[in-house]
């Protein structure tokens, strides 16, 4: 049962996600009809952000039994340090199936809670996964990569976790996750080995955003993504803290499977 405390705590925290009004309603509709019809709505239309509250697993628990959790469209609970045994409630809660997006950064989540997260039947909505600044490695993300239920991740951000370059040929070779647009691996240590592993298989194919910063990359790597045909869609490459020389960023640039970029950003 949910204390007062927390229960107001709960309350505080959970906002409105509006719709945009259309021009000939923009002037009549009042802020109490708006979250009237939210409420009423068999679509969730609200966000949670519980982002560094001290969390513990009794809280937790007791939150996937507050009557208005079905409601929440986007969940946030970074800074939580919920650890494996926090994500088994997450993936064993129902109430959860209608979540659009799951920010879980900063919660110590090993390969075991990314295992578990990967196997819950509940994530079929889920477009929107946040899991920076984690312990995930290579085993962790390829039980992601391959998960049937998370097969609808179009955004996937994993900065600082421990992947490695076997942790990118699990994201090349994954048998889920082909409707990947905005992936984030800047600190995972992928390497040069890492980033051409990445490049193999048809994973990256409608990705229009990739942040790879931080991971050691140099000259090679330029020519690695120059020749990289899966990045076709590509428009906005992240290559912050990488060992680019000029002639490489325009090798980036005269690339012809690059054709849609529009944003390259190296600033070592």
């Amino acid at each position: 049962m949910l204390s007062p405390l927390f229960e107001s705590l709960i309350h505080n925290n959970m906002s409105l996600i509006a719709d945009e009004p259309d021009d000939d309603t923009a002037m009549v509709l009042k802020e109490a009809d708006i979250f009237t019809d939210a409420e009423e709505s068999e679509e969730p239309k609200f966000k949670l952000d519980l982002n560094d509250k001290d969390l513990i697993l009794e809280e937790l628990e007791d939150l996937m039994k507050y009557a208005r959790i079905g409601k929440v469209k986007v969940l946030q609970l970074d800074k939580n340090y919920l650890g494996d045994a926090g994500i088994e409630v997450l993936a064993n809660s129902p109430c959860l199936f209608k979540l659009a997006s799951l920010s879980l950064g900063y919660n110590k989540i090993t390969d075991r809670g990314a295992s578990v997260l990967a196997e819950s039947p509940h994530w079929k909505r889920l477009k929107t996964l946040y899991l920076q600044w984690n312990s995930i490695g290579p085993d962790g993300l390829k039980a992601l990569a391959d998960s049937e239920t998370l097969a609808g991740i179009e955004i996937l951000y994993l900065k600082g976790n421990p992947l490695g370059p076997r942790g990118a040929e699990a994201i090349s070779r994954a048998s889920g996750m082909k409707n990947l647009k905005k992936l984030y691996l800047a600190k995972t240590r992928l390497g040069v080995e890492g980033l051409e592993l990445l490049c193999q298989g048809d994973a990256l194919s409608k990705v229009t955003l990739l942040s790879l910063a931080h991971n050691g990359l140099n000259d090679e790597a330029a020519e690695i993504l120059a020749d990289c045909k899966a990045l076709s869609n590509l428009k906005t490459l992240d290559l912050y803290g990488s060992h680019i020389s000029e002639n490489a960023k325009e090798t980036i640039k005269a690339s012809p499977h690059l054709q849609q970029l529009s944003a390259l950003q190296v600033d070592w």
